[in-house]
């Protein structure tokens, strides 16, 4: 399936340039330790500390961690500093950073993928693809990777917009962000069908999901797990890290051998195929309730075995998003349906969404804090030297280590209540970059 030069639509806005004229080496490795960065992702500042320039694929790292230990982030008189417009209806999806180059995708039709200049949020190239972009790409040596909802899975060159290859895997994907390592990419893809209709409608045969393994240089399958029920779907971004792929179903969530597929354990606590798993010190994190009850409970399992370490019980309802795990804390942020007045019925619920974020200990499972962050939120949260940025309904939120609100900033659209964010945000350089539904990629920095 290899396919160099082919053009695969694109449009050239400007010429990339390149330390020594030559990419380096960047993307979501599982070698890259967790406070020290993959090669090639970071600067030098003038007081001698290295910066993080990169934030790869979804999580950061291949573990879904969600922490940039080396980040340089914004940290007073925020302000929204240019913003991009796709020409799609929504960009729910997180951006990924390299190198200060931005890489998004269109959600909506039309979709495609976007280089977008760090510094000047100006178009580097726009690179269209057959059906839109609902997931993360991940970026890894020189190469985007991404899948379609039109059963296209894309690599893509990021210095010239040309497409390396496209396999036509004959599933949908959807918000599973693919992750690259071990020189496999990984990705979950949505149920479909039906495969056979033979007379009866109740004859018809619909085709289940799968955790797919694509060759990374190539785009051949290696291995399909689909052992789930028809019309399932895998929504979750899956997790690498010592030799197993960890990800959640609408039967529980599983971790699978990387070269094999062959199952290594598996657990129905988690019924939500939204679910992301992080991974740090050998313990696998998930977040959510069991088929939708509440509340939601934080899940520490061991990633060897999937035995359960410990569990913590959040107040909130909604939860179908990842946690982030940085310097033994879990951070994850809820949302509460509906707010009520005490002693008041359910009739007179305002219908309001409101927001929290928990840190607990990645070890015990103890609380350290619980805060309120302005509106609900159905945003990953990111961690960057000290800071926890999530995105919040119309706008993004920053709140310390310590449980201290940092600094909020709205953003404006058409809409009175203002677009809806549901992307997660991505720390590098100086500024934190974030998509909302109004199909638009911001940048927040200093004034």
């Amino acid at each position: 399936m290899v396919d160099d030069g082919a053009l695969g639509g694109w449009s050239r806005r400007r010429t990339l340039t390149t330390v020594g004229g030559m990419l380096s080496l960047t993307g979501c490795l599982t070698e890259s330790k967790p406070n020290n960065p993959a090669p090639g992702t970071t600067t030098q500042r003038k007081d001698g500390d290295e910066v993080s320039n990169s934030w790869p694929c979804f999580g950061y790292d291949a573990k879904n961690s969600g922490a940039a230990p080396t980040a340089r982030e914004p940290v007073r008189n925020t302000r929204v500093e240019w913003r991009f417009d796709a020409g799609t209806p929504t960009m729910n999806s997180s951006p990924v950073v390299v190198d200060g180059v931005v890489y998004t995708t269109g959600t909506g039709d039309p979709g495609g993928i976007h280089a977008v200049d760090a510094e000047s949020g100006g178009e580097v190239w726009q690179f269209d693809t057959a059906g839109y972009v609902s997931s993360t790409p991940a970026v890894v040596d020189g190469v985007l990777y991404a899948g379609t909802w039109g059963k296209q899975f894309y690599a893509v060159d990021i210095e010239s917009g040309h497409r390396r290859w496209k396999a036509d895997i004959g599933h949908r994907f959807g918000s599973s962000s693919p992750v690259v390592a071990d020189e496999r990419v990984f990705v979950g893809t949505i149920g479909d069908g039906p495969l056979v209709v033979s007379g009866s409608e109740d004859e018809e045969k619909f085709e289940a999901c799968a955790l797919l393994a694509l060759d990374a240089e190539r785009g051949n399958e290696l291995w399909r797990y689909d052992d789930f029920g028809e019309r399932a779907h895998i929504e979750s971004s899956p997790a690498v890290a010592d030799g197993r792929v960890h990800f959640s179903a609408e039967d529980g969530v599983h971790a699978l051998n990387v070269e094999t597929g062959e199952v290594v354990w598996s657990r129905g606590i988690i019924r939500n195929s939204h679910v992301s798993p992080a991974i740090r010190d050998g313990l696998v994190y998930y977040a959510g309730s069991y088929d939708g009850d509440t509340p939601s409970r934080l899940w520490a399992l061991d990633a060897e075995t999937g035995e359960i370490r410990w569990t913590y019980g959040m107040d909130d309802m909604s939860q179908k998003i990842s946690p982030t795990v940085a310097d033994g804390t879990v951070y994850v942020p809820v949302s509460s349906s509906r707010i009520c007045l005490t002693g008041g019925s359910d009739d007179d619920c305002s219908g309001v969404m409101r927001g929290r974020l928990y840190a607990v200990d990645a070890e015990t499972g103890t609380e350290q804090w619980k805060t309120e962050i302005e509106t609900d939120t159905r945003s990953s949260p990111a961690v960057a030297n000290g800071v926890v940025y999530v995105g919040c309904r119309d706008g993004i939120s920053a709140v310390t280590v310590d449980g201290d609100a940092a600094w909020r900033v709205d953003f404006d659209g058409e809409r009175e209540d203002g677009p809806y964010v549901q992307s997660s945000p991505a720390v590098a350089g100086g500024r934190v970059f974030i998509g909302a539904s109004d199909g638009r990629l911001r940048a927040i920095g200093e004034k």
